[in-house]
């Protein structure tokens, strides 16, 4: 075994971060030692009071003042009823047991006489802004929001009972320097008081071990290894260092003999390094093999005549995460992060949890989705979370809590609703604290991969440059940016990072109006629904954002990808048992039902959520399809609470499925390896030759050695085309061309929905895609007994009056309640940027089986042959109809708005019967889609079936169509 020593000396620092505050008393409680031999843990009964008016440090509560309540730890004050409900929100969950300012927390602790000369430090794993009494002396202040705190309560602790005083703040007036997060938001997680995780006193020696940290050089198979000795004694210590390591999550652990490392006269606070040689039986940890080692060091020597022994175990994977290119790697593998934006959303308790086992339980949920990686906006959660992603093999990545400027105030854009501001004096010095803090904390957590500052930040770009490069220098074994979509409103790639999170490579931005942005969008919509590919460029299958990251020289992120809104599942309020309840979403509920549609609220949840996974499809297989594209943050698998309200998950708050689509098909698209066909239309004609190309991308484990089966069906499952593309090797981090697919349509039965299927043979991956197949025709020829008019005209009232059949396709100036059209649906939430003028739709609903829709195939919701009907189309608002009246297509709209918007619907209108199409029909009569929708409303007008019941009267008609 090769074997490298270095001693070196080095500096601990604790960082006790200082802001003055109150504090408190409480009853008789007695905490003693027990468990973990010299550990006393403080979870359990602990005295309580609140301090809303902040009196506590004036009237010194410290000195053993008895408050009436009582309190468990770990927890919060919301979980324990300590607080008032807040007023009811309409834009986030609301607190029913709010509390923000100081509280107090107090206990009474034995101290046993063999922990009498050590070294007591007390720790709090995770809380807010601290300060700490021992008896009445206070021992420090804190206000880490993401590390666990610790306090020095001396080594000459008498034996026998002592109070110990804690006052935590959640108020504004003592938050850290730092703009709004995702780590003290009440939008997600809420703003809690409390103390979680674990809450203990340790009794240490005067030496013991301070830190262990493992470099994996996986190129080397070298584990170097960092053990930092501390000594209160001063002078040289000697001794021996025992280390035994094994993996131990895998079939065949991998065990290696220990090893002792001499230690010869290390000062004080000294450091020794050595390398390990883990030999060509080390087993790699990644997302296919997430094998850990388990590193246990003992140190036994001697200062001063007397002798030491203390132990510390660290679990760490062999890991190389890297870049090639523009590509993320792992171990030299190129990988693709398919990663979900994670906002800290736990609406039954009110923060995160704090033990492995439920975070397992989430990461499996999310995983089962094909997610591997998780970017933690402006938050970093517990270790528990760590070791999760550690078991499992997901790539995390958390961020310092700050959204706001670093240096100096982002330049204001006027009328802009996502810019934050928020800078004062000492924000840097803070972050590199706590970036600091972090990295010591988490950094070998094998899962912890990539690191930032926060999310969208602004200020001064050569400050936060620096930022990043000590952190850079400080802890190696990451990748690192300085932020998510830093300098949102111009893009640039700054030297500093190792990837760009961000939404464009190039123009700029401000107040919902793009410049010179196109072709540099690296994601598909956008809060303008004017930008974006989904709603913007119907181009089949064939998109891809290689415009976007032409000439960068790192991995591209697509930054908070997708965000595709859809309406609420009413049935979500009933699990709101906890710390929060929807009210929000019950002030929804109320407001649909006072628009007289109620009863559509579930279809209307089903028919947009449908349309909302279709545009995430696109959404993910873009980027897929782009060789050289680094992975996606989308935004999100869950439903955001906050910021509005934003329902754009296919799982709902607590992470349940919504009902719409299963794991196993969203893997289709969002996977390792995942089957492609390119095309360039979503429909086509039986006179044409279906024409696609077969493309796999394999960010798998290995290559794959097999073909790729493709099959053509009808829409009774019936094959009507089939074959293979022989491929000699589908590489390992590549897009592997394997060939076209041609089809003739001519005997396909038209029209109809046809389903293209590919599948690679052994393996679970299989994709699939639908293709609409029409008639080839010309326009439609009219029916004698159908009259054609783009307004009310007099002629069209005459026809009208006179007992005819009217079919009017109205020119925008002859709809005036008439909104812009959109195929996806509303971006994040109207609430939010109902500034920059959006539709605010979600798609629509529908009776597939009307008469009306006979010759245009469709399911109830808006599916790719909707897009162009949709886009150019124009929904009228139909509120000045009848409150009973319902459209044939009707539009569904936003929670804000609930608006009845129709783009098709009929009437009886005097002696005659009217059908209203606003879906730009004369303009689409070029497109397969637009001359079937015709010919279907044609036939349908001209059949038995058209005879609509509801009547309308003229002045009622005249108020959303004229002349």
């Amino acid at each position: 075994m090769n074997m490298t020593i270095t001693i070196k000396n080095t500096t601990i620092l604790f960082l006790f971060i200082v802001t003055s505050f109150p504090v408190l008393a409480q009853r008789d409680i007695l905490l003693c030692a027990h468990q973990e031999e010299g550990v006393i843990s403080l979870a359990g009964k602990w005295r309580f009071q609140l301090d809303p008016e902040n009196v506590g440090m004036r009237e010194e509560w410290f000195k053993g003042i008895k408050p009436e309540e009582t309190i468990e730890l770990p927890g919060t004050t919301d979980e324990q009823c300590k607080g008032a409900p807040e007023r009811k929100q309409d834009g986030r969950f609301t607190r029913i047991h709010a509390y923000r300012g100081a509280a107090w927390y107090q206990v009474d602790v034995d101290i046993p006489k063999g922990l009498v000369g050590k070294r007591l430090v007390f720790s709090m794993e995770r809380t807010k802004v601290t300060q700490v009494w021992w008896d009445d002396k206070c021992v420090g202040r804190d206000n880490s929001l993401i590390s666990t705190q610790y306090f020095e309560l001396g080594d000459c602790v008498k034996p026998g009972r002592h109070i110990l005083t804690v006052r935590v703040h959640n108020g504004q007036e003592e938050n850290p320097p730092v703009g709004g997060n995702h780590q003290t938001s009440d939008g997600t997680q809420t703003n809690w008081n409390g103390i979680l995780g674990k809450i203990q006193i340790k009794a240490l020696d005067d030496v013991w071990i301070n830190d262990l940290k493992v470099y994996p050089e996986v190129d080397r198979k070298i584990a170097k290894v960092q053990v930092v000795l501390g000594n209160r004694l001063g002078g040289p210590l000697s001794g021996e260092l025992v280390l035994k390591m094994r993996s131990w999550n895998v079939e065949k652990p991998h065990v290696l003999k220990p090893v002792v490392v001499p230690v010869k006269n290390v000062g004080q606070d000294g450091m020794v390094e050595f390398d390990l040689q883990m030999s060509d039986s080390v087993q790699l940890w990644s997302e296919f093999t997430p094998a850990l080692y388990r590193l246990s060091v003992e140190f036994k020597g001697k200062a001063r005549k007397r002798k030491f022994n203390d132990k510390k175990e660290v679990d760490f994977g062999m890991r190389k995460f890297h870049t090639i290119g523009t590509n993320f790697a792992i171990n030299g593998k190129r990988i693709f992060l398919r990663g979900k934006h994670d906002g800290a959303v736990f609406p039954q308790k009110g923060y995160p949890p704090m033990n492995v086992e439920e975070w397992l339980r989430i990461l499996k949920i999310i995983k089962s989705y094909g997610i591997n990686h998780i970017r933690c906006h402006t938050w970093c959660p517990p270790a528990a979370a760590f070791e999760a992603c550690d078991r499992l093999g997901i790539y995390i990545l958390p961020e310092l809590p700050h959204w706001g400027g670093v240096g100096n105030k982002p330049k204001v854009m006027e009328g802009d609703v996502e810019q934050k501001t928020e800078v004062y004096d000492n924000t840097t010095e803070y972050l590199i604290k706590e970036g600091y803090r972090l990295l010591d904390e988490f950094g070998n957590h094998a899962s912890f991969v990539m690191f930032e500052i926060g999310n969208e930040l602004g200020g001064d770009r050569q400050e936060i440059a620096s930022i990043i490069e000590s952190f850079r220098k400080y802890d190696p074994r990451h990748l690192f940016a300085g932020g998510a979509n830093t300098f949102l409103w111009a893009p640039q790639l700054s030297t500093a990072d190792d990837y760009w999170t961000t939404t464009m490579t190039g123009g700029s931005y401000g107040s919902g109006i793009y410049k010179n942005t196109q072709g540099k969008e690296v994601r598909s919509s956008y809060p303008n629904h004017n930008v974006g590919h989904v709603n913007n460029i119907l181009r089949g299958t064939d998109y891809d954002y290689s415009s976007g990251i032409k000439g960068i020289n790192v991995p591209i992120i697509s930054h908070e990808n997708g965000q595709y809104q859809m309406y609420p599942n009413y049935k979500e309020i009933e699990k709101f048992t906890g710390v929060t309840r929807a009210y929000n979403i019950e002030l929804y509920k109320a407001r649909l039902e006072a628009a007289g549609m109620s009863d559509l609220a579930d279809d209307y949840f089903k028919a947009s959520g449908a349309l909302a996974v279709i545009c995430y499809r696109e959404d993910i297989e873009s980027a897929i399809r782009t060789s050289g594209f680094g992975g996606f943050q989308m935004l999100d698998l869950q439903d955001f609470p906050g910021q509005g309200t934003a329902l754009v998950g296919i799982l709902d708050s607590y992470l349940d499925s919504k009902g719409l689509i299963t794991p196993e098909k969203w893997r289709e698209f969002c996977n390792d390896v995942v089957p492609l066909l390119r095309y360039e239309s979503h429909t086509w004609t039986t006179s044409q030759c279906f024409q696609a190309k077969v493309v796999v991308a394999n960010y798998g484990a290995n290559d794959i050695y097999q073909p790729v089966r493709w099959e053509l069906t009808d829409i009774a499952g019936k094959q009507i085309a089939t074959g293979e593309l022989a491929s000699f090797k589908i590489l390992q981090g590549e897009l592997t061309e394997l060939g076209n697919i041609s089809v003739n349509l001519e005997f396909v039965t038209a029209p109809q929905k046809l389903t293209v299927t590919l599948t690679i043979p052994g393996t679970e991956y299989r994709n699939s895609y639908s293709i609409w197949v029409y008639p080839d025709q010309d326009k439609p020829l009219l029916s004698n007994s159908v009259k054609v008019f783009s307004s009310l005209s007099e002629e069209a009232k005459d026809v009208l009056s006179k007992g005819g059949k009217v079919l009017i396709l109205p020119a925008k100036e002859a709809i005036p309640t008439s909104i812009d059209g959109a195929f996806q649906t509303d971006f994040w939430c109207y609430a939010m940027f109902r500034k920059y003028n959006p539709p605010g739709t979600l798609g629509i609903l529908c009776d597939p089986k009307h008469p009306s829709l006979n010759e245009f195939p469709t399911d109830f919701h808006a599916d790719w042959q909707w897009w162009r009907l949709l886009k150019f189309g124009r929904p009228i608002n139909l509120a000045t109809l009848p409150r009973d009246y319902r459209p044939i297509i009707q539009v569904i709209d936003n929670v804000t708005l609930n608006r009845k918007l129709g783009i098709l619907f009929e009437a009886k209108v005097g002696a005659g019967s009217l059908l209203v199409c606003s879906m730009d029909l004369q303009r689409q009569q070029e497109y397969p889609e637009g001359r079937q929708m015709l010919a279907s409303l044609l036939k349908y007008m001209d059949s038995e079936a058209f005879c609509p019941e509801y009547i309308l009267r003229m002045e009622d008609l005249e108020t959303i169509i004229k002349e």
